[in-house]
């Protein structure tokens, strides 16, 4: 489904519950969790204040992240051109993150699928937050991409 808020397409696991949405004036950050509330799949759109790479845009994350969690520890990362942007790993005071990020002219967005580090990872909730995380689409659609017999007939 298509979120304004966030410019972009995302795809919340059924049944798993939105969060309130963190919004600062450079920021809006939706998440929406499991049941038990340790996997979650989240979505970060944030302003820049010129348009930047990607690992300068992950050092800002991690820095938030730091900030925020009192901790942030970048395991792995790797440039996807398929995204096209980073995938990376990285662990807070609290949560893990496995996160697609991706950047276009001033915005950017984090798409992660996360885990509380204090409890145990519950695979199939883990699997469904990263199938919802590359099924989601940052940005809006390229609508002149579209064909013209593709479009409502």
């Amino acid at each position: 489904m298509w979120d304004e808020d966030l410019e972009t397409s995302v795809v919340p696991p059924i049944g798993w519950r939105s969060d309130s949405p963190k919004v600062t004036g450079q920021h809006i950050h939706k998440t929406w969790l499991s049941a038990n509330g340790r996997t979650a799949y989240g979505v970060i759109r944030f302003k820049l204040p010129m348009p930047v790479s990607e690992d300068l845009a992950l050092w800002g994350f991690l820095r938030e992240m730091r900030r925020t969690e009192g901790e942030a520890t970048l395991l792995e990362k790797f440039f996807d051109a398929s995204l096209p942007g980073l995938r990376f790993v990285a662990e807070g005071g609290k949560y893990k993150v496995r996160t697609n990020l991706t950047v276009r002219g001033f915005h950017g967005w984090c798409v992660y699928a996360g885990t509380v580090r204090s409890e145990p990872v519950m695979p199939t909730e883990l699997q469904t937050a990263i199938a919802a995380r590359e099924a989601t689409r940052p940005g809006r659609p390229n609508v002149s991409a579209i064909p013209p017999s593709a479009g409502p007939q």
